[in-house]
């Protein structure tokens, strides 16, 4: 029953192909058009709150820091001079620089060696004055910059040759910051001091942010003509035809434009990770035509006319695309079972722009032939031998050594799977860049002379309205701080204390032995008061002291690069800290990305089961095969066991960017395998003859096999490209796996079809 059905709607779709060709076109070219205006509506996100949802635990954690200390977001920049930084000249730009910091747009505050609150004088003759004032005396400058121990390897490095300026952003509470406007506005401001013994640094994670969004624009710019210009070689060699090479690029570019005016329409927002959807759909959509022009053709070379080759290629390749359609649309989906929105949305998009590659193709590619005069479509095409290496060669090859075959594919695939358990999950954020990219080689001068780049922040709450005033609190705050910088990774530890012990050892006549809390709750408020009171506007202790004087924020800088070892710092810091009974929340956007990462493998396993399951059971609905079914899986993971072991082999981490590569690797590369089942089994039922059958599927099916493939591992490899290097990772990962595949396709895949059916071996 559920067969009839299908032959009918197949046959009704495939008439109205061929008896309205126009009409069918037009729908094709309605519904690309419909779907492309959305793109209009496309918003970006490049931050960290693009990975979750407002609701998500970490984001309302997020949202409750900023709004007890402001933003966690700032612009660093770093000025290095080759002649002394420390001269009048110098210091007077640095405080230019400073100065005009605050005009940027969304800045609230700005940190400097120059403005920095230097506390002096004693008992009643007490100042808070700018480290750097007016008149400029370099010597006396020097002099202070020796005895205040929290401004190196923060604002100045310690040899004094390199000085960083913080700009801080106000928080958007949940809003997507643009930060090309203060970007595009800081190198206006810099430009006229730049010369060739000025030098100016860019970094913190605005710049970070602005560096994933102009890293996805220059990669779309250089990869997407590269990947067309490539595969429209790749046609004309194998088509040898105008229309050949024409229709593919045309359906792929309809596809590609319906999906990102889909993702508009439905409010996607786009990000990197989103980057790698039009070399995504690129391929699937080729994949798709190909096959459909490559038995079009071949039966054209056998003197058909044009409807006839048609009718006969959309007929013999319908239940093929459309299997490969479910099964890689099924693929894509699962990824979207995740936390993670980019890889949701990824999931998504692939899914959706799988359907309407398959329907673009038959709306577009058989009307634009069928309408063509005839002798038009024979002279662009360039008639070419029916016989094949596969034919002669490859078969009896096949059938002959198919035992040794499998037996190398199961011992290749057993030693993958053991490097596989060699794979580690862990990310670097700032190793997601190439070496040559700007942000890169900025991170890499900066750290020659500051320590302790990166960080985290530590909330610790005294669990009460003025809590932080009470000496005991702050007792203990300050040994959990020598704790954590008595580690050797830990560089240093900003915090409220400092200013404070120094104000109190300024209100004693500034007696060494009142370096120190203060000893009263009293004493303590006081001495908070004066040290206020004393600040600059803008540059209160908001940014280290809740409004309600409860929670402390703790600024700690550390020597700790990948994400796995900051999780295990964390954690060992938040038990320091049980261990002197403070009550602890890190802060910032560090707990954001440790939730990506964890959600990598929780994401990937999901994603992977549920394709393996969904796609198998669908191959046994279609075939109504159990064997077919598992020999439809086998072949493609067999190849992802083998990514993973090149990744152990590389010591390439599993991220976002390579643990999506196994469920689109999935997706795509199970097409190959159902081509190759679905013309088996069509050529089994015709010879009733294995050998046969095979021979004759790799005749009508195996040049075009490679064909897509080498269209994959171009469209896929050209990621190899990208200066983001999840994407570049991807491309590689991606080519070598498909690759892999179309062996496994080729050679495993016969090879136990043969032995399954080895009694046979007369038909040689």
């Amino acid at each position: 029953m559920v067969t009839q059905m299908f032959e009918k709607i197949k046959a009704n779709f495939i008439n109205f192909i061929l008896n309205r060709p126009k009409t069918t076109l037009s729908i094709g070219l309605i519904i690309t058009i419909l779907f492309t205006i959305g793109g209009t509506y496309i918003k970006s996100n490049y931050t960290p709150r693009a990975w979750f949802n407002d609701d998500y635990p970490q984001i309302v954690n997020l949202d409750n820091y900023e709004k007890r200390f402001g933003g966690d977001q700032f612009l660093a920049i770093g000025v290095y001079t080759r002649s002394d930084l420390l001269s009048e000249q110098n210091l007077k730009l640095l405080k230019t620089i400073t100065e005009k910091m605050w005009q940027i747009k969304d800045v609230i505050r700005v940190d400097s060696m120059t403005n920095f609150n230097n506390i002096k004088g004693n008992g009643d003759e007490l100042d808070i004055v700018p480290l750097v004032d007016d008149p400029i005396d370099p010597k006396e400058v020097k002099k202070e910059l020796d005895g205040i121990k929290e401004i190196k390897n923060y604002l100045i490095s310690k040899d004094y040759k390199f000085a960083l300026i913080y700009a801080h952003m106000k928080p958007l509470f949940g809003k997507n910051p643009n930060y090309v406007p203060i970007m595009e506005e800081l190198r206006t401001i810099l430009k006229p001091y730049e010369t060739r013994d000025t030098r100016f640094i860019m970094s913190g994670n605005v710049a970070v942010t602005y560096a994933f969004r102009e890293i996805a624009d220059s990669d779309n710019k250089k990869i997407i003509p590269f990947m067309f210009g490539f595969i429209f070689i790749l046609l004309v060699l194998f088509f040898r035809s105008v229309t050949g090479v024409i229709m593919p690029l045309v359906v792929s570019i309809a596809t590609i434009a319906s999906v990102f005016g889909f993702m508009g329409h439905i409010g996607l927002i786009f990000n990197n990770i989103l980057a790698a959807v039009p070399g995504v759909l690129l391929a699937i959509c080729l994949a798709d035509t190909v096959h459909v022009m490559a038995t079009f053709y071949f039966q054209l070379n056998d003197g058909k006319s044009i409807r006839e080759s048609m009718e006969y290629s959309l007929n013999k390749n319908f239940l093929a695309t459309i299997l490969t359609t479910i099964t890689t649309a099924v693929s894509f989906y699962t990824i979207s079972f995740t936390d993670l929105i980019p890889i949701r949305d990824l999931g998504v998009l692939a899914g959706t722009g799988t359907i309407l590659a398959w329907f673009y193709t038959f709306l577009m590619l058989p009307p634009v032939f069928l309408i063509l005069p005839e002798k038009l479509v024979r002279m662009l095409w360039k008639a070419q031998n029916r016989k094949s290496v596969e034919q002669t060669r490859f078969s009896k090859i096949i059938w002959v050594y198919k035992v040794p075959i499998i037996v190398i594919f199961t011992l290749l695939f057993g030693w993958s799977l053991y490097m596989a358990t060699k794979n580690e999950v862990n990310s670097d954020p700032l190793k997601y860049f190439a070496e040559d990219t700007r942000i890169k080689q900025d991170y890499t001068f900066t750290k020659k002379y500051i320590e302790g780049l990166r960080g985290i922040e530590i909330e610790v709450d005294s669990g009460e309205a003025d809590g932080i005033k009470n000496p005991e609190f702050l007792r203990r705050v300050q040994a959990f701080i020598d704790d954590a910088t008595a580690d050797p990774e830990v560089i240093m530890v900003s915090s409220i204390l400092d200013p404070l012990k120094k104000m109190y050892q300024s209100l004693k006549e500034g007696k060494e032995e009142f370096y120190t809390i203060p000893d009263s709750k009293e004493a303590v408020a006081e001495t908070l008061l004066f040290y206020q009171m004393g600040l600059p506007p803008n540059q209160g202790t908001e940014n280290f002291v809740s409004m309600d004087n409860r929670y402390l924020r703790l600024r700690l800088k550390w020597e700790v690069e990948t994400s796995n070892h900051a999780m295990k710092k964390d954690a060992w810091l938040h038990t320091v800290a049980k261990k002197h009974d403070l009550k602890t929340i890190t802060g910032g956007y560090f707990p954001i990305y440790a939730s990506v990462n964890n959600k990598v493998v929780e994401s990937f396993f999901k994603s992977m089961g549920m394709a393996i399951l969904l796609v198998s059971f669908i191959i046994f609905l279609v075939f109504r095969d159990p064997l077919l079914s598992v020999l439809a899986m086998m072949p493609n993971i067999i190849p992802l066991a083998f990514g993973a072991a090149f990744m152990a082999l590389n010591n390439i981490y599993i991220d976002i960017g390579t643990s999506i590569v196994s469920a689109i690797c999935l997706g795509i590369a199970v097409d190959d395998t159902i081509h190759f089942i679905a013309h088996y089994v069509l050529n089994k039922k015709k010879y009733n003859n294995t050998f046969k059958a095979l021979n004759e599927t790799f005749l009508s099916t195996g040049k075009a096999l490679i064909l897509t493939t080498i269209l994959l591992v171009v469209g896929f490899g050209s990621f190899m490209m990208a200066d983001f290097l999840p994407n570049h990772y991807f491309g590689i990962l991606c080519a070598l796996v498909l690759t892999f595949a179309l062996l496994v396709d080729l050679l495993f895949l016969p090879s136990i079809l043969a032995i399954w059916y080895s009694g046979e071996r007369k038909e040689l």
